[in-house]
């Protein structure tokens, strides 16, 4: 009788554990390493890097931080002609990306392009870990480009603040100066 009753009890926990292994959500998504980014792999303005932090990035934490850098502008042009933040989350912080998630609203996409051409970028603090940096654009050209195929190019100054989050640099929060 003991037998029957353990047989019965392990047959009820293998129908259980079953079923729950085809309640189980299969999570397609690829992840972030493996995902080829066509925005920042098509951007690449010219930057210029002046260092006057006290602390002294390594030559590879620059390229990084260009190459980031490149991206995350790439990622911003495209949120000025087409404003849903989704396809950008991964080159914006938690954060930031709530508050554009947050002020999203949906609609027709916008008809001016925004090209960025160069970034001269001056590191004004950059953390000992390595984790954050401050950079201070001094020089930011983009060329507007206009549904009647006229352009117009224009530089500003650009205060911004990056973290280093997963693999890469993400934007924290970015004002401009003039």
């Amino acid at each position: 009788m003991t037998r029957w009753i353990f047989l019965g009890f392990l047959l009820i926990v293998g129908v259980l554990l079953a079923s729950m292994a085809r309640l189980q959500e299969k999570n397609d998504d690829i992840p972030y390493f493996l995902r080829y980014d066509s925005l920042a792999a098509n951007s690449n303005p010219a930057i210029q890097l002046e260092v006057v932090s006290t602390e002294i990035p390594t030559e590879e934490q620059l390229e990084k931080l260009k190459k980031d850098h490149a991206a995350i502008w790439a990622h911003l042009n495209e949120l000025y002609q087409h404003p849903n933040p989704k396809p950008s989350k991964e080159r914006l912080t938690e954060r930031f990306y709530m508050h554009l998630a947050k002020n999203y609203k949906e609609g027709p996409s916008g008809t001016i392009k925004r090209k960025d051409l160069s970034h001269s970028l001056q590191i004004q603090t950059w953390s000992r870990d390595g984790l954050s940096c401050n950079i201070l654009d001094q020089e930011a050209q983009f060329r507007l480009e206009f549904p009647d195929g006229t352009t117009k190019n224009f530089t500003t100054k650009i205060a911004i603040s990056l973290l280093f989050q997963g693999d890469n640099w993400r934007l924290d929060a970015i004002r401009f100066i003039d």
